[in-house]
């Protein structure tokens, strides 16, 4: 099984990532102000490292091998899914979802930090 957590780095920024996320809804349930962007993007930008993460554990207990890394094309993909989904999709069958090219940047930018963060490792 798994004994060494490796990706110690990624780890601790997607903590970080769960944490913001946090204090983020915490602040739209208390209604508390701050600036557009905080509301807006700033989860999009935590999101894809958060999945990619959660993508890799399972990826890691099903193969039993903690060697393996997420490569470019799979980040795009999930990117390219998170965009279809919530940009396109959604927004034309609920009145609740907007679609925003922004949402998409933040989506591609979380991406990159991922990918960074896994080959500084």
């Amino acid at each position: 099984m798994i004994r060494r957590l490796p990706l110690k780095k990624v780890h601790f920024y997607v903590i970080f990532c769960l944490l913001i996320f946090f204090i983020v809804q915490s602040l739209k349930f208390f209604q508390v102000h701050a600036p557009d962007w905080v509301f807006y993007y700033l989860n999009d930008f935590l999101l894809i490292p958060m999945v990619a993460l959660l993508g890799l554990h399972v990826v890691w207990f099903i193969k039993n091998d903690t060697s393996i890394r997420l490569n470019i094309f799979t980040i795009l993909s999930l990117v390219l899914l998170f965009s279809l989904v919530f940009e396109y999709y959604l927004p034309q069958k609920s009145y609740r979802y907007t679609a925003d090219i922004l949402d998409v940047f933040a989506y591609f930018l979380g991406g990159v930090v991922f990918l960074i963060l896994q080959k500084l490792e």
